[in-house]
């Protein structure tokens, strides 16, 4: 309540500011906000984020989220999780946001400036769909797997949809258009292993399942880990923070990666070739990568999965069995 009567900013214009604000309530926890959250308590600016959900970053799991609230919190940020908005007033000068905490407590903010980082609604007024007969709702145009809208002859990609609001996504959307609509070659839209990346600092990057959409979609599932701790070229850059997660399935197939750490982004790219198929887990675990490098935690990673087989009693066993006869033949 209030909003509308309340001046705000979006992603659109915070880069256009003239001044830095002295404070900023920050509504929401996705990925934008986190990004401006750091962004601006690095440049000095006093930061409160305000969430509904009780973590940051919901669409990842929580031991990586907390990771990076963590490293916000030790730089300055304020967190108020589980908490809800009440309403917000114009105070001229400054702005006020009373919210409600998870614990009942009503608490008044009061901040230089409000950044709303809750998500975008389709602006869709004054488009007339309704008459031509394009299907919609509130995230966007309605498409099919091919792009196609409720009017066949018309397609929709990129923000539109209102499905992946990433540039590499629409990107993609546009070649299955190009491809369905031009040159009339039947191709489905798959985001099995859409990679995506949250710049902070250090950087969270995804691809394919993470442990909370294997559990939702009742997949079983093995966890294999590496930390940067233990990374040299990490080390000698004073970057301890993070891991690399990989899921496997109960046919040892890989699932997802989740990588928190220096230039994760930069790392996902050799877990899309994997997960796409166009490279094996094990000929990334017995590559040789250089040292030092960030990007030797993807090869330890998946040497950690190789390494109990290769090591396993069975191998002990028979390696023995085949030194005995060796011994004795000479």
């Amino acid at each position: 309540e209030g909003l509308d009567k309340t001046p705000y900013i979006t992603n659109k214009e915070i880069f256009s500011l003239d001044h830095l604000p002295k404070s900023m309530i920050v509504l929401g926890a996705g990925p934008i906000a986190m990004e401006m959250a750091q962004s601006f308590i690095r440049l000095g600016t006093q930061v409160v984020v305000i969430q509904r959900s009780g973590q940051i970053l919901s669409k990842e799991d929580k031991d990586m989220a907390d990771e990076v609230m963590n490293v916000l919190g030790s730089e300055g940020v304020v967190f108020h999780l589980n908490t809800s908005v009440i309403r917000t007033n114009d105070h001229g000068v400054e702005k006020e946001v009373i919210i409600k905490t998870g614990g009942g407590e009503t608490v008044n903010l009061r901040a230089e400036m409000v950044l709303v980082a809750m998500g975008r609604t389709a602006n869709l007024e004054g488009l007339s769909l309704d008459d031509i007969g394009i299907e919609f709702d509130r995230k966007g145009l309605k498409a099919d797997d091919r792009l196609r809208t409720s009017q066949k002859h018309i397609y929709a990609a990129g923000d539109v949809t209102g499905a992946y609001q990433f540039t590499h996504a629409a990107g993609y959307e546009g070649g299955i258009v190009i491809s369905n609509a031009i040159f009339h070659l039947p191709r489905k839209t798959d985001y099995t292993f859409l990679p995506w990346c949250t710049y902070t600092d250090p950087e969270l990057a995804s691809i394919g399942m993470n442990e909370k959409a294997a559990k939702a979609a009742g997949i079983k599932y093995s966890v294999w880990t590496e930390t940067f701790k233990d990374n040299d070229r990490s080390l000698a850059e004073g970057e301890r923070v993070g891991k690399i997660k990989m899921l496997l399935d109960e046919k040892e197939k890989p699932l997802g990666v989740q990588i928190l750490g220096p230039q994760a982004g930069e790392l996902l790219n050799e877990w899309v070739a994997v997960l796409n198929g166009k490279v094996k887990l094990s000929t990334l675990a017995s590559a040789v990568h250089p040292y030092p490098t960030l990007g030797e935690i993807n090869k330890r990673v998946a040497g950690t999965f190789f390494s109990p087989k290769i090591f396993s009693e069975k191998v002990k066993k028979g390696l023995k069995f085949f030194f005995h006869l060796k011994g004795r033949a000479c």
